[in-house]
């Protein structure tokens, strides 16, 4: 059992709750977001379909977090572990996106395919011999 003062975290407030009608909005607006992210998966967005669907499941956790596990009506102890959380996940993902973007290209060996040529590499890649084998060379 536990002893001592009730810390203001633990205790609900009921004027903070949220209604029927409220969480039946919050359910249409996730409802509204899932049919957003399924539309425009069949449009070509190139580049910004990472951002985007990345900007609508955020959206999506954030009225989960705030509305069903009910993160609104409690003080600031809940909300600093999310904010914790949802800044490591975004460290996470930056250090992903930096490592994939800085990756080099994998170098294709010459052979009966086109080959493209490297930075500072040779004009012409097919013309490269292989180096001698060491070791002693029969006359």
């Amino acid at each position: 059992m536990r002893s001592g003062p009730v810390t203001e975290d633990a205790v609900e407030k009921p004027g903070r709750q949220l209604s029927v009608a409220g969480v039946l909005v919050v359910g249409g607006v996730l409802l509204a977001l899932t049919a957003l992210t399924y539309g425009l998966h069949k449009l070509p967005h190139g580049a910004w379909s990472l951002p985007v669907a990345l900007l609508i499941a955020g959206a999506k956790g954030l009225l989960i977090a705030l509305f069903y596990m009910h993160l609104r009506e409690q003080r600031t102890s809940n909300g600093l572990v999310l904010l914790t959380s949802v800044v490591f996940v975004a460290v996470l993902l930056a250090v992903c996106v930096l490592e994939t973007r800085t990756r080099f290209r994998p170098t294709i060996p010459p052979g009966p395919f086109p080959v493209e040529a490297l930075p500072g590499a040779m004009e012409d890649p097919r013309s490269a011999r292989p180096p001698e084998p060491a070791g002693p060379r029969e006359p």
